[in-house]
């Protein structure tokens, strides 16, 4: 599994422009995409289950239209229509939110059902009951509306990995391909759940430094016999620690996605004299920042693609635990 072959992940590339609210909002939109996408190139046989798996009738529909960024009315009546709103939570927020100038994030629309979706990501992002009912706006004049549908994406994840098992059984190629590649993607970009280690083992780019973070992981945990580890809480990555200690390891996946090792207490510089050690054993030198030297004396830092085998830093993950 791979971030940057995953058909559906979008790359943003290291640019820091724009807010954060502009980002998510590029995330979210292609997670949307991503999501009608496999419905649109998959089996129509797979619209007609979701669409059943609803509680709507798809009445044997074989022809589906899909939409994205709603931004027109409806103007065909349908036997049925409801908005689906899908996100990490079913809690609602009720916001002030301007019913008349919404835009669905996507539809489903055949002769017997019309679909208008909403779509939220990130555990601290809600879907606004508000904005939801604003989207009934869209459908054509007389439409009647059925109660909104309300989804997470555990869910999202849940039917489309129990419909990999049907088109298995039909050999059905394409559909089973594209099933398969949204799961990653949603592992990749934790939807339908927290981060786990495994996302933050994919966001090394190549696959040789993906395994070497799982065996280091495994090491520290399992193999090593290190005692009283316990999970250090960090945010951008995975943090190591004693029980009570500062973190003797980091995996982390900021400041150009390494393995950092603590060192010591900082006024013993101990990171830099290490980190000269392991610069020789791999044969290159860790482009330390400008400042790393001066904030940072007791890290040294490992780019994991430049490892040939676990065994070249080992001991160095050993000298750094025994120092905590």
């Amino acid at each position: 599994m791979s971030i940057y072959k995953n058909i559906f992940h979008y790359y943003r590339g290291q640019t820091r422009k724009g807010s954060e609210e502009s980002k998510l909002l590029q995330v979210e939109n292609n997670v949307t995409k991503a999501y009608i996408n496999v419905l649109q190139h998959s089996s129509p046989i797979l619209t007609m289950r979701f669409v059943n798996w609803l509680g709507l009738k798809s009445n044997g529909d074989m022809e589906f239209e899909y939409m994205y960024q709603v931004s027109n009315e409806l103007h065909r009546k349908t036997p049925q229509a409801a908005v689906i709103g899908i996100a990490d939570t079913k809690e609602l927020k009720n916001t002030s939110h301007d019913k008349k100038y919404n835009i669905p994030d996507g539809a489903i629309l055949s002769k017997s059902i019309s679909i208008l979706i909403e779509t939220k990501i990130g555990l601290n992002s809600y879907l606004d009951i508000n904005q939801i009912e604003g989207h009934k706006n869209r459908f054509a004049i007389g439409q009647s509306i059925q109660d909104n549908i309300i989804l997470t994406w555990d869910e999202i994840r849940s039917f489309f990995r129990e419909q990999l098992e049907f088109f298995k059984e039909s050999s059905d190629i394409m559909t089973c391909f594209l099933l398969r590649q949204f799961e990653e993607f949603c592992i990749i970009n934790c939807l339908g759940g927290i981060k786990t280690n495994e996302y933050f083992f994919l966001q090394f780019e190549k696959v040789k430094a993906q395994e070497l973070a799982r065996k280091i992981h495994g090491y520290i945990w399992h193999e090593s016999g290190y005692q009283d580890i316990e999970d250090a809480g960090t945010k951008d990555g995975i943090g190591y620690k004693k029980l009570g200690k500062p973190k003797f390891a980091t995996l982390s996946i900021q400041r150009q996605r390494h393995f950092i090792l603590h060192i010591g207490k900082k006024g013993e510089k101990l990171g830099l004299s290490v980190q000269k050690e392991i610069d020789e054993t791999l044969g290159r030198v860790f482009n330390r920042q400008e400042h790393d030297d001066e904030r940072y004396p007791h890290e040294a830092y490992i780019r994991l693609e430049w490892v040939d085998t676990f065994e070249q830093i080992k001991p160095f993950i050993d000298y750094s635990y025994q120092l905590r």
